[in-house]
């Protein structure tokens, strides 16, 4: 019993301590874009930015409750309170940005999280996979959107590249949420027990998510992946497409808000469209949170719209603090916080 609480402990302080010394090495790097930062406070109108700043803790309300919408259309809303909710959806933000792996690092903590809160494989897997599959759907959405805001207006510098992008967009979300349906099928989920059988770091992974005990036969009589749930229940993903919507837009409403701090009113359609295109290239970034990629095509995107390129830079560095450097100190404190706790169960 002491080998085994070892064996976790060591297992949660590795990514503890592993993005402890990724967050350094970023403060290291970038910190004279944090010295920028603290000088670009000085000049906001904090009338602005306080708002923008509630607007990112939004987000991770929003994300809380589309968790908490599965969880109940599943029968274990009870299993995990709405408080957690939301330190899971800050910590799941944390690991995406600090380990990229083609944004598996935050639902496989998801998986782990809903496990240690005594909820079955399967269910924890399938909440998991839902919010990820929603996540990308949203996305396609507003990508679709953007193509179209941008062949109305044909008016902007790069027209034709902005458009490339938006369609590049598109395909990259809806490959990314179909391959999240295979991924939960019931096919794949039998093929990977058995593979884990005979390969020893498949295996591991899978103990690491605590699926080791799902064998074939359960998965046959309980499975439900997250195609057959989007097949017998349409209408439940109405909620959380729309909460995905509002997370998108949330940050939009930060950006501009931060805009409006600097007496600066840009079109709220510009700001939504830059802000969707920019997560269309963050997508496709290795570099954890996309750094510099993400803020090189925030500006490039608002200066294509006639925005000015300073105020451009300003607005990207304060809603980076917000959205990404803010964020990751919480996000390493509650993962450290919750795995302790999960050791005591």
């Amino acid at each position: 019993m002491k080998d085994k609480a070892k064996t976790r402990f060591s297992f949660s302080g590795v990514i503890f301590y592993f993005s402890l010394i990724i967050l350094a090495i970023f403060a290291f790097l970038h910190f004279a874009e944090l010295e920028k930062f603290l000088l670009l406070l000085k000049k906001i109108n904090p009338v602005w930015f306080i708002p923008a700043f509630l607007c990112q803790m939004l987000t991770y309300a929003f994300v809380a409750n589309i968790f908490h919408i599965f969880l109940n259309k599943l029968n274990y809303q009870s299993a995990v309170s709405r408080w957690n909710l939301f330190k899971l959806s800050i910590i799941t933000l944390f690991l995406n940005q600090a380990i990229p792996i083609g944004g598996l690092s935050g639902p496989a903590y998801s998986i782990h999280f809903f496990q240690k809160r005594k909820l079955p494989a399967h269910i924890g897997l399938l909440v998991a996979l839902l919010e990820t599959f929603t996540y990308y759907i949203t996305h396609f959405l507003f990508a679709v959107f953007a193509a179209l805001f941008l062949i109305l207006r044909l008016k902007e510098k790069f027209s034709g590249i902005l458009v490339g992008i938006s369609f590049l967009g598109m395909l990259v979300f809806l490959v990314l949420a179909v391959l999240f349906l295979i991924l939960g099928n019931k096919k794949t989920a039998v093929a990977i027990v058995h593979k884990s059988a005979k390969s020893r770091w498949l295996n591991f992974l899978l103990r690491k998510l605590n699926l080791e005990f799902v064998e074939k036969d359960v998965l046959l009589d309980q499975w439900q992946g997250p195609w057959e749930f989007i097949k017998s229940k349409k209408k439940d993903l109405i909620k959380p497409l729309f909460f995905q919507a509002m997370v998108i837009l949330a940050d939009t409403f930060t950006a501009l808000l931060l805009f409006y701090g600097f007496g600066f009113r840009p079109n709220f359609f510009i700001v939504l469209v830059s802000m969707v295109l920019t997560k269309i290239v963050a997508v496709t970034s290795i570099s954890p949170g996309a750094l510099v990629i993400f803020e090189g095509a925030m500006v490039l995107f608002y200066s294509s719209f006639n925005i000015p390129l300073q105020l451009a830079i300003m607005v990207t560095l304060l809603f980076r603090v917000l959205s990404f450097w803010l964020p990751m100190p919480f996000g390493l404190f509650l993962y450290k916080h919750l795995s302790k706790n999960h050791e005591q169960d």
